[in-house]
Protein backbone atom coordinates (compact mmCIF):
# COMPACT_ATOMS: atom_id res chain seq x y z
CA UNK A 1 0.00 0.00 0.00
CA UNK A 2 2.44 2.47 0.85
CA UNK A 3 3.97 1.95 -2.59
CA UNK A 4 0.57 3.00 -4.11
CA UNK A 5 0.96 6.58 -2.14
CA UNK A 6 4.34 6.79 -3.03
CA UNK A 7 3.97 6.18 -6.98
CA UNK A 8 0.66 8.07 -6.73
CA UNK A 9 2.45 11.41 -5.29
CA UNK A 10 5.11 11.00 -7.99
CA UNK A 11 2.50 11.02 -10.71
CA UNK A 12 1.00 14.10 -9.30
CA UNK A 13 4.28 15.71 -9.29
CA UNK A 14 5.30 14.71 -12.74
CA UNK A 15 1.75 15.88 -13.79
CA UNK A 16 1.87 19.39 -12.42
CA UNK A 17 5.41 19.81 -13.67
CA UNK A 18 4.90 18.30 -16.95
CA UNK A 19 3.49 21.21 -20.25
CA UNK A 20 3.32 23.75 -17.24
CA UNK A 21 4.85 27.07 -18.47
CA UNK A 22 4.66 30.61 -16.54
CA UNK A 23 1.34 32.32 -17.16
CA UNK A 24 2.12 35.99 -16.46
CA UNK A 25 3.21 38.69 -18.87
CA UNK A 26 7.34 38.80 -20.23
CA UNK A 27 9.05 41.81 -19.76
CA UNK A 28 10.26 43.81 -23.53
CA UNK A 29 13.63 43.57 -23.40
CA UNK A 30 14.00 44.15 -27.34
CA UNK A 31 13.33 47.72 -27.13
CA UNK A 32 16.21 48.08 -23.98
CA UNK A 33 18.62 46.58 -26.73
CA UNK A 34 17.67 48.55 -30.17
CA UNK A 35 20.44 51.15 -29.43
CA UNK A 36 23.00 48.37 -28.92
CA UNK A 37 21.56 46.88 -31.44
CA UNK A 38 22.19 49.49 -34.15
CA UNK A 39 25.84 50.57 -32.70
CA UNK A 40 27.05 47.02 -33.46
CA UNK A 41 24.91 46.88 -37.19
CA UNK A 42 26.65 50.38 -38.07
CA UNK A 43 30.23 49.65 -36.87
CA UNK A 44 29.83 46.16 -38.54
CA UNK A 45 28.94 46.62 -42.08
CA UNK A 46 30.45 49.47 -44.54
CA UNK A 47 28.93 52.04 -46.03
CA UNK A 48 29.00 50.68 -49.71
CA UNK A 49 30.02 47.28 -50.33
CA UNK A 50 33.36 46.21 -52.44
CA UNK A 51 31.36 46.05 -55.39
CA UNK A 52 29.63 49.16 -55.26
CA UNK A 53 32.49 51.36 -54.44
CA UNK A 54 34.64 49.63 -58.09
CA UNK A 55 30.94 50.89 -59.52
CA UNK A 56 31.39 54.34 -58.31
CA UNK A 57 35.26 54.62 -59.09
CA UNK A 58 34.46 53.34 -62.46
CA UNK A 59 31.86 56.20 -63.46
CA UNK A 60 33.83 58.57 -61.80
CA UNK A 61 37.10 57.57 -63.29
CA UNK A 62 38.17 57.91 -66.80
CA UNK A 63 40.13 55.32 -68.35
CA UNK A 64 43.97 55.67 -68.76
CA UNK A 65 44.02 56.14 -72.84
CA UNK A 66 47.79 54.34 -72.92
CA UNK A 67 47.03 54.09 -76.45
CA UNK A 68 47.09 57.54 -77.02
CA UNK A 69 49.76 58.54 -78.36
CA UNK A 70 49.33 62.65 -76.82
CA UNK A 71 48.32 61.29 -73.26
CA UNK A 72 52.08 58.85 -73.41
CA UNK A 73 54.33 61.83 -74.62
CA UNK A 74 52.60 64.69 -72.51
CA UNK A 75 51.92 62.92 -69.14
CA UNK A 76 53.96 59.56 -69.36
CA UNK A 77 57.27 61.02 -70.66
CA UNK A 78 56.66 64.11 -68.78
CA UNK A 79 59.10 63.28 -65.96
CA UNK A 80 61.81 62.15 -67.92
CA UNK A 81 62.38 64.99 -69.84
CA UNK A 82 61.97 67.67 -66.99
CA UNK A 83 65.89 67.31 -65.95
CA UNK A 84 66.77 68.12 -70.12
CA UNK A 85 64.34 71.05 -69.34
CA UNK A 86 65.92 72.88 -66.10
CA UNK A 87 69.39 71.89 -67.92
CA UNK A 88 68.25 73.77 -70.93
CA UNK A 89 67.17 77.17 -68.91
CA UNK A 90 70.27 77.07 -67.47
CA UNK A 91 71.77 77.59 -70.84
CA UNK A 92 69.44 79.89 -71.79
CA UNK A 93 70.41 82.25 -68.75
CA UNK A 94 74.09 81.80 -69.84
CA UNK A 95 73.13 82.84 -73.75
CA UNK A 96 71.30 85.71 -72.53
CA UNK A 97 74.31 87.27 -71.05
CA UNK A 98 76.22 86.40 -73.76
CA UNK A 99 73.83 87.51 -76.33
CA UNK A 100 74.29 91.28 -74.08
CA UNK A 101 77.64 91.29 -73.69
CA UNK A 102 77.84 91.06 -77.62
CA UNK A 103 75.22 93.18 -77.77
CA UNK A 104 77.37 96.38 -75.99
CA UNK A 105 80.34 95.20 -77.05
CA UNK A 106 81.78 94.45 -73.73
CA UNK A 107 85.69 93.45 -73.17
CA UNK A 108 87.63 90.59 -73.78
CA UNK A 109 87.57 89.11 -70.38
CA UNK A 110 84.25 89.26 -69.79
CA UNK A 111 83.38 87.63 -73.20
CA UNK A 112 85.57 84.97 -72.64
CA UNK A 113 84.48 84.56 -69.11
CA UNK A 114 80.76 83.56 -70.39
CA UNK A 115 81.92 81.67 -73.18
CA UNK A 116 83.63 79.60 -70.96
CA UNK A 117 80.66 79.03 -68.67
CA UNK A 118 78.39 78.62 -72.30
CA UNK A 119 80.77 75.77 -73.45
CA UNK A 120 80.68 73.65 -69.46
CA UNK A 121 77.13 73.76 -69.40
CA UNK A 122 76.72 72.95 -73.10
CA UNK A 123 79.74 69.71 -72.57
CA UNK A 124 77.23 68.79 -69.53
CA UNK A 125 74.11 68.37 -71.35
CA UNK A 126 76.33 67.04 -74.14
CA UNK A 127 78.24 63.85 -71.66
CA UNK A 128 74.58 63.62 -69.74
CA UNK A 129 71.88 62.96 -72.98
CA UNK A 130 74.71 61.79 -75.24
CA UNK A 131 73.51 57.99 -75.12
CA UNK A 132 69.73 59.15 -74.51
CA UNK A 133 66.27 59.84 -76.85
CA UNK A 134 67.29 63.76 -75.71
CA UNK A 135 70.59 63.51 -78.45
CA UNK A 136 68.18 63.45 -81.15
CA UNK A 137 66.52 66.91 -80.36
CA UNK A 138 67.32 69.91 -82.53
CA UNK A 139 68.03 71.51 -79.41
CA UNK A 140 70.53 69.01 -78.68
CA UNK A 141 72.23 69.76 -81.54
CA UNK A 142 72.08 72.95 -82.30
CA UNK A 143 73.93 73.13 -78.69
CA UNK A 144 76.70 71.13 -79.40
CA UNK A 145 77.14 73.58 -82.69
CA UNK A 146 77.03 76.28 -81.41
CA UNK A 147 79.65 75.31 -78.25
CA UNK A 148 82.13 74.88 -80.73
CA UNK A 149 81.42 78.46 -82.87
CA UNK A 150 81.69 80.11 -79.52
CA UNK A 151 84.87 78.11 -79.09
CA UNK A 152 86.25 79.03 -82.21
CA UNK A 153 85.20 82.85 -81.81
CA UNK A 154 86.50 83.46 -78.34
CA UNK A 155 90.20 81.95 -79.67
CA UNK A 156 89.89 84.42 -82.88
CA UNK A 157 89.26 87.04 -80.74
CA UNK A 158 91.79 86.35 -78.35
CA UNK A 159 94.78 85.90 -81.27
CA UNK A 160 93.61 89.00 -82.79
CA UNK A 161 94.15 91.05 -79.68
CA UNK A 162 97.79 89.27 -79.26
CA UNK A 163 98.60 89.49 -83.00
CA UNK A 164 97.76 93.51 -83.06
CA UNK A 165 100.98 94.93 -82.17
CA UNK A 166 102.86 92.75 -84.11
CA UNK A 167 100.88 92.27 -87.10
CA UNK A 168 99.61 95.27 -89.91
CA UNK A 169 95.78 95.34 -90.23
CA UNK A 170 97.04 95.66 -94.11
CA UNK A 171 99.65 92.68 -94.40
CA UNK A 172 97.99 90.09 -96.46
CA UNK A 173 99.14 87.16 -94.33
CA UNK A 174 97.02 88.76 -90.97
CA UNK A 175 93.89 87.20 -90.66
CA UNK A 176 92.94 88.61 -87.69
CA UNK A 177 91.97 92.13 -88.85
CA UNK A 178 88.79 94.20 -87.51
CA UNK A 179 86.81 93.39 -90.02
CA UNK A 180 87.27 89.36 -90.00
CA UNK A 181 86.92 89.94 -85.90
CA UNK A 182 83.31 91.97 -86.25
CA UNK A 183 82.57 89.26 -88.60
CA UNK A 184 82.73 86.29 -86.49
CA UNK A 185 81.42 88.48 -83.43
CA UNK A 186 78.09 88.97 -85.45
CA UNK A 187 77.70 85.17 -86.63
CA UNK A 188 78.30 84.20 -83.02
CA UNK A 189 75.32 86.56 -81.81
CA UNK A 190 73.33 85.66 -84.86
CA UNK A 191 73.63 81.79 -83.81
CA UNK A 192 73.20 83.11 -80.28
CA UNK A 193 69.50 84.63 -81.01
CA UNK A 194 68.66 81.57 -82.97
CA UNK A 195 69.33 79.05 -79.93
CA UNK A 196 67.84 81.20 -77.29
CA UNK A 197 64.30 81.11 -79.91
CA UNK A 198 64.99 77.28 -80.40
CA UNK A 199 65.40 76.30 -76.95
CA UNK A 200 62.66 78.55 -75.57
CA UNK A 201 60.24 76.83 -77.88
CA UNK A 202 60.64 73.48 -76.58
CA UNK A 203 57.86 71.17 -76.28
Amino acid sequence: MRRYIILFVLIMVVGLTTGAGYMGTLPDIESEFVHLKKQTSEKASAPYSVEELDKQSESKLKPIPRKNDDYVDIIIKKDKTTNYINDINSVILVLEKLRKCLNTNQDIQKFNAIVSNLIDNIEYIRIEYKDKQESNYLSYGRLIQLSALARETATFRMKSLTTQPYLPYTSSDNIYTKENLDAKLENLLVNVNETIFILKNLE
